[in-house]
């Protein structure tokens, strides 16, 4: 009789305002893990900021009252964490800092601690896609060796702020995969090796 196969407990989190690359990439991550997953987007609930109350310090529990509490309680119960945001100004988005922020419970119990974590990021524009940008062409720029390592230490920035969120909460980072250009399909492959190594 063969080995029973584990069966994980996957959330994927999205702090992405639209459905769209961040998305693409967390559920090719998610899917190549071969199992059950849940994918949370965050644009869709209601998070509001920390207040800096300090009521979770004792009871590790927060005490604003919104979607958090439940996005808490699957992120306890949870055996592989993926977070995936766009990048804006070197940095997470909006959504993804005030969740970040709203897990102080989570550090404070250490429910997270040793739980795998993957990391995804895109940023830069499309052509076009802007209008002070129309003349940006993206496969020529990411010909030029400094515009393309420009273009990738800014979403390299944009994983370093979640990898550190990851870190304090101890978790086991398990890897990231980045896209440029606002164009992650040439990064399937790493996004597909990324999800098997999260359920090794």
């Amino acid at each position: 009789m063969g080995k029973k196969r584990q069966k994980y407990n996957i959330i994927g989190v999205s702090g992405s305002p639209r459905n769209r690359n961040t998305n693409f990439m967390l559920k090719t991550v998610l899917e190549a893990t071969g199992h059950d997953y849940e994918l949370i987007n965050l644009k869709d609930k209601k998070i509001s900021p920390c207040t800096a109350c300090g009521g979770c310090y004792k009871i590790h529990k927060c005490a604003v009252k919104d979607d958090m509490q439940e996005i808490c309680d699957k992120l306890s119960k949870a055996d592989v964490i993926v977070l995936g945001s766009p990048t804006y100004f070197d940095n997470v988005t909006a959504l993804m800092k005030v969740f970040i922020d709203r897990c102080l419970p989570l550090y404070l119990s250490e429910k997270l601690k040793g739980k795998k974590a993957g990391l995804v990021s895109v940023g830069n524009f499309k052509e076009g896609e802007v209008r002070f940008l129309d003349d940006y062409n993206p496969n020529e720029a990411i010909k030029d060796p400094i515009l393309k390592k420009e273009m990738e230490d800014s979403v390299r920035r944009c994983i370093n702020n979640m990898k550190n969120f990851c870190e304090a909460m101890d978790m086991q980072i398990v890897g990231s995969v980045i896209a440029v250009n606002g164009n992650p399909e040439p990064e399937r492959d790493n996004l597909i090796r990324l999800g098997k190594k999260l359920v090794k």
